[in-house]
C-alpha cells in the first residue's frame, strides 16, 4: 500500500516527476560506453569514472563499458532488450552543448518519461562513421562536451562527471551550486 501511496504521489525525497514515478525508487540504467582496447590497468582515470558512476545511485544504475570497435558496440546495442528502445547519445564534436543545468532537465526527462537504458558512447580514436551518427540521432543524438579535443579517457571521465553533477542537480545536493 505504502509503494502505490510513493509512485502515485512522490517518494520521501519530495520527487514527484511527470510520469508520476519516483526515479529515486526506480532508476534507470546509465551505460558509458568506450571504443578502444587501452587496458584498464593503463588508464589512469578508470578509478574516478567508477567512483562517480557509483554516486549516481538513486537517480541511476550506473556502469562502464569497453568495445573494441564500433561494430561491437552497435551489435551490443541491438541486444539490448526492454520496454523501452535504449537512448543512445555519441559523443561527438558535431554533437549540442549543454550546460550542466539542461543536460541535468534532459536526463531527468528522459527518467520522467520511462526510459529504462541510456548510453553515452566516447567514440574511436578517429570518430564516429557516418553510419553511426544518423543511428544515434535516431535513438538519441549526438553531445559535445565543448569545442576543444580531449583524450578519450579524459571525455570518459569529464561525462562521468557530468552524470554526476545531472544525478546531484535532480535530488537537489548541494554538489551543484549552479557555477
Amino acid at each position: 500500500m505504502q509503494l502505490a501511496f510513493l509512485l502515485r504521489l512522490g517518494c520521501p525525497w519530495g520527487c514527484v516527476p511527470a510520469s508520476g514515478i519516483c526515479g529515486i525508487l526506480f532508476p534507470m540504467q546509465v551505460t558509458l560506453a568506450h571504443i578502444g582496447s587501452l587496458a584498464r590497468s593503463k588508464d589512469v582515470y578508470d578509478g574516478l569514472v567508477r567512483d562517480y558512476l557509483k554516486r549516481c545511485v538513486g537517480v541511476a544504475r550506473c556502469e562502464t563499458e569497453m568495445f573494441r570497435s564500433e561494430k561491437a558496440l552497435f551489435e551490443w546495442l541491438g541486444r539490448q532488450r526492454g520496454r523501452t528502445q535504449t537512448v543512445v547519445l555519441l559523443l561527438d564534436g558535431l554533437g549540442r552543448q549543454w550546460s550542466s543545468e539542461a543536460f541535468a532537465k534532459w536526463l531527468g526527462t528522459r527518467r520522467d518519461e520511462g526510459a529504462q537504458h541510456v548510453v553515452f558512447a566516447v567514440g574511436p580514436a578517429n570518430g564516429w562513421s557516418e553510419e553511426a551518427r544518423a543511428e544515434a540521432k535516431r535513438r538519441g543524438g549526438l553531445l559535445s562536451l565543448g569545442p576543444m579535443t580531449l583524450a578519450h579517457p579524459l571525455a570518459r571521465l569529464v561525462m562521468a562527471e557530468q552524470l554526476y553533477r545531472a544525478c546531484t542537480i535532480l535530488t537537489g545536493h548541494p554538489y551543484h551550486t549552479g557555477h
